[in-house]
């Protein structure tokens, strides 16, 4: 596991308007800022729609998951039309896979955002409600049909479901882990590895996020992606 960013403090409002008026004095980076985000990185990722609609949002409006950048950019071209996902943690994400692979079935935990969500998600995507710490929630991903092709490890309890995932993912499935840089998931990390998964780590902003994160995927020989 590698080592996590620093832990930044969060400064006082005035210190941080001060910063950014001396930022915006400076001509060149102000033009840099001012690019990133009307026609750069930070437009063309989404990383703009997401903060100005307080959603998670490809620039033209579509799902993306609440992942690092880098990890989208990574996964999209690699997802397969025949695949199934499974994902602890419903969400944008859910829309995202559905629109790229054939099957996907997600756990909840919070019943009020699974009904808000239920009506939004295409036909080939099936929601599941299962109570937070209940072994029903840890063990959803045997419930696929077949046994799936990528588990997202995105919701609560973390370190049980990537364990429990480990029986249920298809011999070539890959894991993926987000949050991966917090202490809390090094026993996660430690039974991948045990398991025989090694890791590529995505490193960077996730939509509308403001700290550097980690997303990692973890994958054997013979994987399904290629790696």
């Amino acid at each position: 596991m590698s080592a996590a960013p620093e832990d930044h403090r969060p400064l006082p409002p005035a210190t941080k308007a001060w910063r950014f008026l001396r930022l915006l004095a400076r001509p060149a980076l102000a033009r840099k800022l001012g690019t990133l985000v009307t026609e750069g990185y930070l437009e063309r990722t989404g990383w703009v729609r997401s903060v100005q609609e307080g959603a998670v949002a490809a620039a033209d409006g579509a799902a993306l998951p609440w992942t690092t950048l880098p990890f989208i950019d990574f996964i999209t071209p690699r997802l397969k039309p025949e695949w199934t996902v499974f994902e602890y943690g419903a969400g944008a994400s859910t829309r995202f896979y559905a629109a790229r692979v054939a099957t996907v079935l997600a756990v909840e935990h919070d019943d009020n955002f699974a009904k808000m969500l239920a009506p939004r998600l295409p036909k080939n995507a099936r929601l599941l409600v299962r109570p937070e710490g209940d072994a029903s929630y840890i063990n959803a991903a045997a419930e696929c049909q077949s046994r799936p092709d990528l588990v997202s490890v995105d919701g609560r309890d973390r370190v049980r479901c990537v364990q429990a995932a480990l029986g249920a993912l298809a011999p070539s499935g890959v894991l993926v882990l987000d949050d991966a840089e917090r202490p809390e998931y090094a026993p996660a990390w430690a039974a991948l590895k045990a398991a025989g998964f090694r890791a590529v780590e995505f490193w960077g902003l996730a939509p509308g996020g403001v700290e550097r994160k980690c997303t990692a995927v973890f994958y054997r020989d013979g994987n399904g992606l290629g790696l």
